[in-house]
């Protein structure tokens, strides 16, 4: 069923969009015939994503009006449930374009040669695309999220060395009291936990203050966000900042905050399934995702963060919304990722995680 247009984005941007729209048409074929999805013929794009249907929303809903012939099947998943499901799917029955924040699962799709090369028309940070087949299209640190009544009194961790210490002096605060991801559950909270255990011994020790104060353990960036916003938790540890920070300004009991020592940033990214039915049309998508027109959607109608802040650097996009000064650090869409998706790897680090965190039937729904 075609997506409509509801927000009013929609009557503010429409006359650029579409100009921005025939450009893209023009550019690349889509009313040449070149590849056999020309004229008037509708199309069906199946996009298969493990980002918040409300979060696409304003970004479908623009290609669509600047595409007419264009019809967006949107289908939301977890990271790992993505993964799984990309895998399993037949020829006929794989989407035209796979979207995701777990990036290493994503690297490994592409590694399989899941992808269609494509061309795209605008520059991106290097870190946020690999070779011409995967393409970031967000940039979005990782946050601690906090109940400011808890730290009404109470100063907040800077680092999370301070955190760690806080955990182990005050156990009867914290117990109990503390969310992070299930990484078992969770492709992006597996890869957010593997990236800290990168950055030296602070992370393992604060794993181990996270288990002595029986943590309790998460699939999702909003339940945790829920948990902390009516005091179940006084906070929550590595969630998507882009996420939590709709909610941090919709709701007054929480805040958000980026630990100075370093923030993770990760980006959303995009390929085009090998086997696509319409891989020009599903590569217009990404063309429109990382362009201004489509940069700007993110930045002005959606929860999400651009890859381009095009009023500031992303220093400053971030430290206008967050609470906290910090290095970022952006975790590149490369090989290297695999590294933690070996089997043994990953059994052994899962292992090590859980002799620290027992989720047993603290685990949230």
């Amino acid at each position: 069923m075609r997506w409509r247009p509801i927000a009013l984005f929609a009557v503010l941007l429409g006359v650029g969009l579409c100009l921005a729209g025939a450009l893209f048409l023009v550019s690349h074929g889509l009313e040449s015939g070149k590849t056999g999805e020309a004229g008037d013929r509708p199309i069906d794009l199946s996009i298969w994503s493990a980002t918040d249907t409300v979060a696409m929303t304003a970004l479908i809903e623009a290609f669509e009006d600047a595409n007419p012939t264009i019809d967006i099947h949107y289908t939301e998943f977890n990271t790992s449930e993505l993964h799984a499901a990309v895998l399993g799917a037949k020829p006929d029955q794989a989407p035209d374009i796979v979207i995701s924040s777990a990036m290493d699962l994503q690297v490994e799709l592409v590694n399989r040669g899941l992808a269609l090369p494509i061309t795209v028309s605008n520059e991106t940070p290097e870190w946020a695309r690999w070779r011409n087949e995967l393409f970031g299209f967000t940039s979005e640190p990782v946050a601690l999220v906090f109940n400011r009544a808890a730290f009404a009194d109470r100063p907040l961790p800077e680092t999370r060395s301070d955190l760690a210490g806080m955990i182990r002096d005050d156990p009867a605060f914290f117990n109990g009291r503390v969310g992070t991801y299930d990484i078992a559950l969770s492709g992006v909270g597996y890869m957010f936990a593997t990236q800290d255990a990168q950055r030296g011994y602070q992370a393992s020790r604060l794993v181990e203050s996270l288990g002595r104060a029986r943590a309790r353990t998460y699939c999702c960036t909003g339940d945790m966000v829920a948990d902390v916003a009516d005091g179940t938790t006084v906070l929550a540890y590595n969630v998507i900042g882009s996420y939590a920070l709709q909610s941090v300004e919709a709701d007054e009991r929480i805040g958000i905050l980026l630990l100075s020592d370093y923030a993770l940033v990760m980006t959303r990214s995009a390929f085009v399934m090998a086997s696509s039915d319409h891989p020009l049309a599903a590569e217009g998508f990404i063309d429109f995702l990382l362009s201004p027109a489509g940069q700007d959607v993110i930045a002005q109608q959606s929860s999400l963060f651009p890859l381009v802040s095009a009023g500031a650097p992303q220093q400053a996009f971030f430290g206008e919304r967050f609470k906290g000064a910090t290095s970022l650090l952006p975790i590149r869409l490369r090989p290297g990722l695999l590294t933690w998706l070996d089997q043994k790897k990953k059994e052994r680090f899962l292992s090590d995680w859980y002799a620290s965190i027992d989720v047993g039937d603290r685990s949230a729904p």
